[in-house]
């Protein structure tokens, strides 16, 4: 036998070897750059690997994604499912990559599944609450108009906040110096620009201060006065004062403008954390209210908005999260809070919008609450990232951010005016209606009214008016609650809140009442009657009122009128008296049976309500003048009096 050679063998396998280290090397180098948000450079490499691991594929997704290549971003990852091993959040992310590359239909039909296994998030909720919302707002007519503003440069610009003297303090990365590797544009600064008459900002120049350092800085956030400051700060690996940071942050820092005309050192604000993120501030005019994102424990998903108050001595607050009608399990960040109108503004991706981040408003109420955020659709909002506004409501106009493409750059500052239409959708719910009874139409007033949540748990009560009317003021999102209308002796009746409601916000629930029929209401007790002029009880009827009397004993809420009459000889006077001792001799005796007198109504009427024509001056005989000579019994029913 021949033997072959080792030597091309061992080559063979040597080649494998440098070429498995290769395949190492170049995962390791592009994980490496992935996680220093250097997306760019990671790409190429991901891209060459011969042999892909999921996780390589979702990588290259999300640098894809991060620089605005949506369509790249959405076929990276269908071919990460490909090789299976994904989890449910990916279903999502799925989804998300499709709608941002204009895709609605097939990401509608991925958060379906993602519904299925995920039924309770909130995300999936609403955008499963309406399919078609997509199409709604492509289509919304609106009177607003956008400009992109003369201040914008190559680079990334956004972040504007209304300052003093007619300008307006953005965040560009028009700077110099080191490139941050997300974007490889430079670090971030705060820029300041004049504000024409149009709305067009011009001039831009580097915001003066000790505000602008090494790495990113801005978005910032300014008082009325414009002496007092909150900006963002990018907090990389290392040491802030005595804490040590194990990777990039944002943190909050406050300056003041000092007599010199000045801005002071920034200091961090009380409330940042080494283990999560704040940014994105918004103050309010005596800048005492910061509202502000972040991903702090506690949250409902990724990032979510917060508040905080400095009282008198300068001390803020703990953080309050604005709660789940604002919160999703997404990201929910640049909060603008617009003080005069009440209006809360912010971006999400976990609200129903149309890819990326939307620009959503929400009204705020004096209770604290939030009306159900409102898309601020076409042309505010795109597949893209749109995000970072202010608003003026007394010239109706503002400022927003965008990677939309047809700008100058990357994040581009857009002017717009006329948002007022989509501005008056963010109201709280009135819940409203009438109570009426069943049977006589007519309204019934001090009827209990309840709100109940899903669990039925009462929420909020109220009590009809005289005219049967009942209201519940700033409700923030009633879906899902139930309007339950109680009163005693009387079916209680209820009707549940449904999406389809929600079309208006005056939302109205009219109710009828229908008498409970308790099983006495279904007997009858027969007349007793009486010898002509007398009152006394005939013996023979002894045993009828001791049946009345168990009857009454054996439903405790039984109550009865005893009527009682008489023939039409005598006088019209001594008939009513007559009648009177007749009807009360029949109540002694049901007292003296057990029964309280609360329960009993006494009424008597003479000769007026005659059962026959034995009138005076007719002839009759004994026998029809003795019908006549009685008392009767009426069951009172709930609701109502009527002879049983």
């Amino acid at each position: 036998m021949k033997i072959l050679p080792y030597k091309p063998l061992l080559l063979l396998f040597v080649a494998i070897s440098t070429t498995a280290h290769a395949q190492l090397w170049k995962r390791k180098q592009a994980e490496d750059l992935y996680w220093r948000f250097a997306y760019a450079k990671a790409i190429p490499l991901y891209e060459t690997l011969k042999q892909k691991m999921p996780k390589d594929y979702r990588n290259l997704a999300d640098c894809y994604y991060h620089l605005g290549k949506f369509d790249k971003a959405a076929d990276t990852y269908k071919k990460f499912f490909e090789q299976g091993g994904y989890s449910v959040e990916d279903l999502y992310n799925m989804s998300y990559y499709l709608m941002m590359s204009g895709n609605y239909e097939e990401g509608l039909e991925w958060m379906k599944k993602y519904a299925r296994l995920r039924p309770n998030d909130s995300r999936a909720r609403r955008f499963l609450e309406n399919p078609d919302y997509y199409q709604q707002l492509l289509n919304e007519k609106s009177d607003v108009v956008l400009k992109n503003v003369s201040a914008n440069d190559k680079n990334s610009d956004f972040g504007p906040a209304y300052y003093k003297d007619s300008t307006v303090v953005f965040t560009s990365a028009r700077g110099f110096g080191r490139n941050w590797n997300g974007n490889e544009q430079p670090f971030l600064d705060l820029f300041i620009a004049k504000e024409t008459k149009e709305g067009d900002l011009v001039q831009p120049k580097r915001f003066m201060g000790e505000v602008n350092k090494k790495y990113h800085d801005g978005p910032a956030a300014f008082n009325a006065e414009g002496n007092y400051m909150v900006i963002t700060r990018n907090i990389y690996q290392g040491k802030v004062g005595l804490q040590k940071i194990y990777s990039n942050r944002l943190w909050l820092y406050e300056s003041y403008l000092k007599d010199n005309g000045k801005w002071s050192k920034p200091e961090p604000l009380p409330f940042n954390g080494l283990n999560y993120s704040c940014g994105h501030p918004s103050l309010s005019a005596d800048g005492n209210t910061l509202y502000f994102a972040s991903d702090m424990p506690g949250g409902y998903g990724k990032s979510d908005i917060y508040v905080v108050h400095r009282d008198g001595n300068g001390r803020w607050s703990s953080p309050q999260n604005l709660g789940s009608v604002i919160n999703t399990e997404g990201d929910e960040k640049f909060p603008f809070f617009d003080e005069k109108g009440g209006y809360l503004f912010f971006a999400s991706d976990g609200h129903p919008g149309l890819g990326g981040l939307d620009l959503f408003v929400s009204k705020v109420g004096h209770n604290g609450k939030y009306t159900r955020p409102v898309n601020l659709a076409v042309p505010m909002n795109t597949r893209f990232d749109d995000f970072s506004m202010v608003y003026d409501i007394t010239s109706r106009s503002g400022y927003m951010s965008s990677n939309r493409p047809g700008g100058k750059g990357d994040d581009d500052i857009y002017a717009f005016k006329h948002l007022e239409n989509f501005i008056n959708l963010a109201k709280f719910y009135d819940i409203t209606g009438t109570v009426r009874n069943k049977e006589t139409g007519k309204p019934m007033e001090g009827v209990t009214v309840l709100l109940k949540d899903k669990k039925g748990r009462v929420v909020n009560r109220g009590i009809t008016d005289y005219a049967g009317s009942f209201m519940f003021k700033e409700f923030v999102d009633p879906e899902g609650l139930t309007v339950e209308i109680q009163k005693e002796s009387y079916k209680p009746v209820s009707q549940q809140i449904v999406q389809a409601d929600l079309k208006h916000f005056l939302i109205k629930k009219d109710f009828v009442l229908e008498p409970k029929i308790p099983a006495y209401c279904k007997m009858s007790i027969t007349p007793l009657y009486y010898d002509l002029d007398k009152s006394i009880i005939k013996e023979q009827y002894y045993p009828k009122l001791d049946s009345v009397a168990d009857l009454m004993k054996q439903y405790p809420d039984m109550r009865i009128i005893v009527a009682s009459h008489t023939d039409s000889r005598a006088t019209e006077q001594y008939n009513m008296e007559l009648s009177k001792r007749r009807a009360y001799a029949v109540r002694d005796y049901l007292v003296k049976k057990g029964i309280d007198t609360s329960r009993m109504e006494v009424e008597w009427y003479g000769e007026t309500r005659l059962v026959n024509e034995c009138a005076d001056g007719v002839a009759c005989p004994e026998e029809k003048h003795r019908l006549n000579r009685r008392t009767e019994f009426i069951i009172i029913c709930p609701g109502r009096k009527e002879n049983q």
